[in-house]
């Protein structure tokens, strides 16, 4: 009796050993499968660098400012002249009616 529980015992240890070492195989295979599946993605996913075209908001100026100015594009560029309208026009206020002066400007080329 003592014989068959040894040999018993023996055959499960062996069966044991054997299945992982199966594992262990198997795993060793495996993780080199996948160490070339990323490999081959990484290499597959490689894209040349996108191209970024910087241009100046604001062509005409040569400086660089600290505050935003109110407009899209500084207008009108080089080679225009400002142009000016004045005159004087009565304002009605508080204290009655006063003489202020009034603007209006626009860009020609």
């Amino acid at each position: 009796m003592r014989r068959t529980t040894a040999l018993f015992v023996l055959a499960l240890g062996a069966t044991a050993l054997g299945l992982a070492a199966d594992d262990a195989a198997c795993a060793q295979s495996m993780s080199g499968a996948t160490s070339r599946n990323v490999t081959n993605a990484f290499a597959q996913a490689r894209r040349p660098r996108a191209r970024v075209r910087v241009a100046p908001a604001y062509p005409y100026r040569l400086f660089s400012t600290t505050y935003p100015v109110p407009y899209k594009y500084e207008y009108p560029g080089p080679g225009a002249v400002r142009q000016c309208n004045s005159w004087l026009a009565p304002e009605n206020r508080a204290s009655g009616t006063v003489i202020v002066p009034q603007m209006r400007c626009w860009w020609e080329r």
